[in-house]
């Protein structure tokens, strides 16, 4: 049976983040999902990818469940 999934995230540096999934069970199957959205910010030519929510969704032979996590922009670096 498929239980505890957690999503958990960090900011490796500015612009650079690491989303993790885990859970409980044998023989697991993970699959990630999110809400991506682009926006562009033509005043200075930069595209900008923003992650609003991400779903790990997990199962085996026996169940499935999932998680859905909302993931906050690192901080910018100061200059």
């Amino acid at each position: 049976q498929v239980s505890s999934v957690k999503v958990s995230y960090s900011c490796l540096y500015p612009g650079v983040m690491k989303v993790s999934c885990s859970a409980d069970g044998d023989n697991l199957r993970f699959n990630w999902t999110s809400d991506l959205n682009t926006r562009s910010h033509l005043e200075n030519r930069i595209s900008t990818l923003i992650l609003d929510n991400v779903t790990c969704s997990v199962e085996n032979h026996v169940s499935r469940d999932h998680n859905t996590t909302e993931l906050h922009p690192c901080e910018s670096a100061v200059s």
